[in-house]
């Protein structure tokens, strides 16, 4: 039964990374471990049209902002997806997406109480999860 209930919010997220991924053009995707860009991505890609890095102050507020909503979605599964696809999709329209290390030392610093709980509502021990 447990496998039926994470079933739909698992395919939601990998649906949406799939289309996520399939829109990025080339250039802007962030190189995995084994490939030559790995080194260059290690501390996250480069802002995208002269934007800036969001600061640890605006994260926080993000998820401070987000907490009503994840609390009340029940389940770590969907509260993961829906931290997944929020999260990446307000870091898009600011115009720099960090990697999980990045926001996990931006939360740790400025909003420890505010990473634990997201992290728990998700059934997550790190950003990098996402």
């Amino acid at each position: 039964m447990r496998i039926r209930s994470l079933a739909l919010p698992l395919s939601l997220v990998f649906a949406l990374a799939a289309c996520t991924d399939a829109d990025t053009p080339e250039s802007s995707r962030v190189a995995g471990p084994g490939s030559p860009d790995a080194a260059s991505s290690a501390a996250g890609p480069a802002p995208t049209g002269g934007s800036t890095p969001v600061s640890a102050k605006e994260v926080c507020a993000y998820l401070d902002g987000q907490l009503p909503t994840l609390r009340g979605i029940g389940s770590e599964v969907g509260t993961m997806a829906n931290l997944t696809v929020n999260l990446y999709s307000w870091y898009e329209k600011q115009g720099a997406v960090p990697t999980g290390r990045q926001i996990d030392d931006q939360t740790r610093q400025e909003c420890p109480a505010t990473r634990t709980e997201v992290l728990d509502l998700a059934g997550m021990q790190s950003f990098e999860t996402l």
